[in-house]
């Protein structure tokens, strides 16, 4: 047995030092890889080398090969190597079984036969996460004393390393991810083309998630099937005829009839799935939908094992989100364009708009909320919502497009979508405004502008948290009857391309009432020129707050009317009010 002097022991720390600085230097897994591989070798001398990890999902096992100055790599199933059932592994040299499969890929890969094998556990927070294997290690050549304990410390430090590779390559995705969100929306806003439209957003989704096959299926209600619309990596001219199917059938069939996405990271085990293209292993599924309404599915299908993972799933259908605008908007510019007449491009602009609307107003424990949208003769921009985030904090947003018409309906349907999908990263209030005013500036032409007011309400705290993006202050009129205004934000949105926004609490308590409005509102004109103003919206709501927010909304819309002369062409007029009861 070789004894151990102080020399020795500096010098393995000294090396370990060492390996651990090379591991720091890098937050690519393939070079962390080869890293530890080379240095496990080098140490002790062995010929050969092995990681075994778990995949992504935990659906595959990775096997990374090295072998002198020869390198491998294998993505297996998971049962094809029973290795990773035991909670924990001693360390020690064993002989490999002949029919053991990890030296059966040794064999074809490199034409070496190993016979005894060194296992040291890769263990991630007590538990199991994959071995280092070392083979035929000449027990002479041992170069550094105590070498197990020296190579537990290497696996330690790996399984750090892969771990920091794996929050970077995370962040880095999601930034990606985040990059193509903005730019799928800019793209919705400058083409009316159904058909270009999903080109460019294939083409842009591949930067972010990769596939060798992706199609965008449409559902025909009166056939019951999803057929393709648009579609890449399907070889033949049948195509088309051999990916349409019936609602149910097949994973693209499911998604279109549950409304639910899915991932199947190994297409051969999965029962739902029909064979439409060879060589697919994994596939990623989601809906497209317009409010309640599935209207198709956005399939992609790759290659490889494990292919696709939740966060994929979670940002696809966000994605899909923005292609279900673009399809709905297409379908009634089609509509625009086979009627040729002005009254027929407004009608389906105003369409659009009320598909944005909210359904009905949110019944929260604590409050009393109640909105509408009154619309002019002319087309506007004019938006609310009320938007779910997570229970207890509910999105209410109001904004307001420059000009008029088609242009101007696009453009908010441009704004609500980016809204909604920055709202699902789960941004800060203040972020979300900086980047939905980035896309505005690209997509919206000199001049134009959206103004907009976004905030969360936290019911269970009694707090609406906001920022004005240049927008009518909404107006927080307290029990006792003073009142302020919601100034705090920035400018509206589009003006400039950097624009920062800040974000401002407030407390709701018991008998205080926020109002919400658009110009429609303060600018209806008399017949003597005189504007409504805030000071007939603050005398109204005073003088009557004890009445329910919908009759709140509804008296001030009536008195708007009565104020308005007869050949004033009014605006959009929309109005929030939210009680604290």
């Amino acid at each position: 047995m070789t004894s151990c002097t102080d020399d020795d022991m500096l010098g393995s720390l000294r090396l370990l030092v060492q390996t651990a600085k090379i591991m720091n230097l890098t937050l690519n897994k393939g070079e962390l890889v080869d890293a530890v591989l080379e240095e496990s070798r080098r140490v002790s001398t062995s010929p050969s080398a092995s990681i075994l990890l778990r995949g992504l999902t935990g659906d595959t096992l990775d096997l990374y090969l090295s072998h002198e100055r020869r390198k491998g790599h294998e993505s297996l199933p998971v049962g094809a190597i029973d290795l990773l059932s035991a909670k924990s592994t001693p360390v020690g040299t064993l002989p490999v079984e002949p029919d053991d499969p990890t030296a059966a890929i040794l064999r074809s890969t490199f034409d070496i036969d190993p016979k005894l094998r060194m296992r040291i556990p890769l263990m991630r927070r007590d538990s199991l996460f994959g071995y280092l294997d070392l083979y035929d290690l000449p027990d002479e050549h041992v170069r550094v004393p105590h070498l197990t304990e020296f190579l537990r410390a290497l696996a330690d430090l790996f399984v750090i390393g892969w771990d920091n590779a794996e929050l970077y390559e995370q962040m880095q995705h999601k930034s990606r991810q985040n990059d193509l969100l903005l730019e799928s929306a800019r793209i919705l806003s400058l083409s009316l083309e159904l058909d270009e439209v999903l080109e460019n957003m294939m083409t842009a989704l591949k930067n972010v998630v990769d596939y060798d096959a992706v199609g965008i299926f449409l559902l025909k209600e009166e056939t019951n099937r999803v057929e393709p619309r648009v579609w890449r990596g399907y070889l033949g001219e049948d195509s088309r005829s051999r990916l349409g199917l019936k609602v149910g059938e097949g994973l693209i069939g499911w998604v279109v009839q549950h409304g639910e996405g899915i991932f199947v990271p190994d297409v051969r085990r999965d029962k739902i799935y029909q064979d439409a293209r060879p060589g697919t292993l994994s596939e990623l599924v989601v809906p497209i939908k317009t409010g309640d309404k599935i209207i198709g599915a956005l399939n992609l299908e790759s290659d490889k094992l494990d292919a696709y993972s939740k966060n994929d799933l979670d940002f696809l259908t966000v994605f899909a989100s923005h292609a279900s605008v673009s399809i709905e908007r297409a379908r009634l510019y089609r509509e625009i364009l086979s009627n040729r007449k002005l009254e027929e491009q407004l009608n389906v602009a105003r369409m659009i708009q009320q598909t944005f609307l909210p359904r009905k107003s949110p019944a929260i424990p604590g409050f009393d909320i109640a909105g509408t949208n009154i619309p002019s003769q002319k087309v506007g921009g004019d938006y609310y919502d009320f938007i779910q985030i997570v229970e207890r904090q509910m999105g209410i947003a109001i904004a307001d497009v420059s000009g008029k018409g088609m242009p101007a309906s696009l453009i908010m349907a441009a704004f609500r979508a980016s809204l909604i999908a920055e709202i699902r990263n789960n941004y800060a209030i203040r972020t979300i405004l900086q980047k939905v005013n980035r896309l505005m500036y690209e997509s919206v032409d000199r001049g134009g502008f959206v103004t907009a007011v976004y905030g969360v309400l936290d019911s269970k705290n009694r707090i609406f948290t906001f920022s004005n993006a240049g927008h009518n202050p909404p107006i927080l009129i307290r029990k006792n009857g003073s009142y302020e205004e919601l100034v705090e934000g920035g400018l509206a949105l589009g003006i400039t391309n950097d624009c920062q926004y800040e974000e401002c609490p407030v407390y709701l308590a018991a008998g205080d009432m926020l109002v919400f409005y658009t110009d429609g509102v303060t600018e209806a004109t008399s017949r003597e020129g005189e504007h409504f103003g805030e000071k007939r919206i603050l005398d109204l709501l005073i003088s009557n707050r004890s009445a329910s927010s919908e009759n709140l909304v509804r008296m001030l819309v009536d008195s708007v009317r009565e104020f308005t002369a007869e050949d004033f062409e009014p605006d959009d007029l929309t109005l929030i009010i939210v009680k604290s009861v």
